[in-house]
């Protein structure tokens, strides 16, 4: 699962081959989970997704049951590990708000929007736009056919809307960081993530009340060629 969530959402860690193939095993594993569940009825998600399509025929086709399925695993697993991942690793640069966690715990609510809002989960630019017309961004001249990345992350360190973007604030307030999107485009698992997020930090921080790095923090390996960043492996010690 993890290997084909990797392909799903390189940029360049994989060929397209790899990814055309990953893709496909991925579809296969699915179909097949689809065609068990209807044999099989279940009480997971699923199952219930299967019996909805079984019993309002037209809902959704099988294959549309099985790349939603997929979206869900990528989009449900992939981002919030890392993002817990990238959100420890900060931390751990702050001793000060580490220890303000633990011993308030009432604060881990904003502390992880101010995380969402600080770390960057995606490059924010994977994806091109290409000019139809004419038009000057920030003095500069865009011409029809031109391509353009807009890194939307960049929304989140705007000084117009964040006093001080570049620190980490953990009870800004307000806080109308765009991490999960906006407007028809808004993340459909964000509250989801944020419960993940706090509960996650919340068990860590408190369970583990020496927790810190294991490694130097240069042997520290970052995904690259990918469209979700964060370290690959964060070895820590407590």
């Amino acid at each position: 699962m993890r290997g084909w969530s990797d392909a799903l959402l390189s940029t360049t860690a994989c060929t397209p081959a790899e990814s055309a193939a990953a893709a496909q095993a991925m579809a296969d594993h699915f179909a097949a989970l689809v065609s068990q569940r209807r044999r099989q009825p279940t009480d997971d998600l699923l199952g219930a997704l299967v019996q909805t399509w079984d019993r309002e025929e037209g809902l959704l086709r099988d294959d549309e049951l099985v790349f939603l399925t997929r979206d869900l695993l990528i989009a449900g697993h992939e981002t919030t590990a890392s993002q817990i991942a990238n959100c420890t690793y900060l931390l751990l640069q702050r001793p000060h708000d580490m220890d303000r966690l633990r011993t308030d715990p009432s604060a881990m609510a904003s502390a992880v929007e101010e995380l969402l809002r600080f770390i960057p989960l995606g490059s924010g630019s994977f994806r091109a736009r290409v000019a139809t017309e004419p038009v000057e961004l920030c003095g500069v001249r865009i011409q029809p056919g031109d391509t353009v990345f807009a890194p939307t992350v960049a929304a989140n360190w705007d000084p117009d809307v964040f006093a001080v973007p570049g620190r980490l604030d953990i009870d800004r307030s307000p806080n109308p960081h765009v991490a999960f999107g906006h407007g028809v485009h808004h993340c459909l698992g964000a509250q989801l993530a944020r419960l993940e997020l706090q509960v996650a930090l919340g068990v860590l921080l408190r369970r583990l009340p020496r927790l810190r790095l294991a490694v130097d923090e240069a042997e520290i390996v970052w995904k690259t060629g990918m469209q979700v960043r964060g370290p690959k492996t964060l070895p820590v010690k407590w």
